[in-house]
């Protein structure tokens, strides 16, 4: 071969060694660190929805309305994403909705109903979280000449005087209440069918309060929705005032145990509980938080505080 012929495939190897080494070589996918991952993750936590029953009287003092929207906060500070949707009955129907597992948690306020749940297993684990009191609100002019006795004689004068009565009618805890006022007061329950004198509302506090003022009627409130109330009620006055017989005792229980309720729990016993000692009208508090109790007033409840506690299961 001649000196041009080996030039020539010198030079053909020359360019296909060039061409080779300009062809891109695949590159090993890039790593990421734990941190780097981290940063540009982008998961929500998933949404988890709570179901509660609770009463009407915790509803109309506008608690609900601040309590649970701080609760769905400080869960999210704790990585969880909750939803809390309420139904707002009477006692007795929250419970009952508990024991046909509609709801997960209650908020309820009628301690020998709660204890006949707890024993039965609807209840898991119970809590008290506040008080208030119940008071007997009537006409200004009192016609049944109440005023400043105790709640059994208040009830007794009212019968006698057959002044009108309007009762909540509802199985909730402040009927429950009233129903055994007038059975330590004249010995029985009024019967709307011949009781003329007392009406059945069959509505919560709130609607209860309004319906006596139409009627300048006596009635049993607690002494949240009687002060949310108040100033839509100028009829009515406070005829017996709060005394220890007359406790109303609040109660969180859980029907569903899971970490969320576990989380609800363990919110409404700490800053739960700042947040219902927060809520107040005109500078007066609608409760009083359990950890806020004076020794005299935890005298009368301590026979309302049973069950295994929430914040140990």
């Amino acid at each position: 071969m001649s000196k041009i012929g080996y030039l020539i495939i010198i030079i053909v190897a020359i360019v296909a060694v060039a061409a080779l080494l300009a062809i891109p070589r695949p590159q090993a996918p890039m790593t990421q660190t734990p941190m780097a991952q981290a940063s540009t993750s982008t998961t929500t936590p998933q949404k988890i929805v709570l179901y509660m029953a609770t009463t009407t009287s915790v509803k109309d003092t506008g608690l609900l309305d601040v309590l649970i929207p701080d609760f769905e906060k400080w869960a999210a500070s704790r990585g969880y994403n909750i939803e809390v949707r309420y139904t707002a009955v009477g006692t007795g129907q929250a419970l009952a909705m508990a024991a046909r597992g509609d709801v997960d948690v209650v908020i309820v306020h009628a301690p020998s109903l709660e204890k006949q749940y707890l024993e039965n297993g609807t209840l898991k684990c119970r809590d008290v979280i506040a008080y208030n009191f119940f008071i007997i609100v009537g006409p200004r002019d009192d016609p049944a000449g109440a005023k400043s006795l105790t709640a059994t004689e208040a009830f007794r004068r009212i019968a006698e005087a057959k002044a009108p009565f309007v009762s909540r009618g509802d199985r909730s805890g402040t009927h429950l209440m009233e129903l055994s006022l007038w059975r330590r007061a004249i010995g029985r329950e009024p019967d709307p069918k011949n009781d003329t004198w007392y009406i059945s509302a069959g509505a919560g506090m709130g609607q209860t309060l309004l319906l006596a003022n139409e009627k300048s009627a006596y009635t049993l409130s607690d002494t949240g929705t009687w002060l949310r109330y108040r100033d839509k009620l100028p009829q009515l006055d406070a005829i017996v005032q709060a005394a220890p017989d007359l406790i109303n005792i609040y109660s969180f229980s859980i029907v569903k145990l899971s970490n969320a309720t576990r989380l609800m729990a363990q919110y409404m016993k700490t800053r739960g509980l700042e947040v219902i000692g927060n809520l107040t009208i005109n500078g007066v508090s609608l409760f009083t938080p359990i950890n806020k109790a004076d020794p005299k007033a935890m005298e009368w409840i301590k026979t309302a505080i049973f069950g295994p506690s929430c914040v140990e299961r």
